[in-house]
């Protein structure tokens, strides 16, 4: 299944997702996201994207949130 870029969750930060994820439950039962796995991705523009992995700590549901993150690179550049 492609990634929806177009519909990823900007954040600032790294901890924002983690914010993110624990004021968004699991829909199925209200649970917890424990992450699976989180990885840096790049869309054709060169954008950056964080995608996350994760399982519901209590029923097991499994979904993925995308986060634009690419105004941490545009910290970094700035910084130089």
């Amino acid at each position: 299944m492609p990634l929806d870029y177009g519909a990823a969750i900007p954040v600032n930060s790294i901890s924002e997702e983690y914010e993110y994820l624990a004021a968004h439950p699991c829909p199925r039962c209200g649970g917890r996201w424990r992450v699976r796995v989180q990885a840096l991705l790049q869309d054709a523009q060169g954008r950056h994207y964080d995608r996350v992995d994760v399982a519901c700590s209590q029923c097991g549901e499994r979904t993925v949130f995308l986060f634009d993150i690419q105004s941490l690179f545009t910290k970094q550049k700035a910084n130089k």
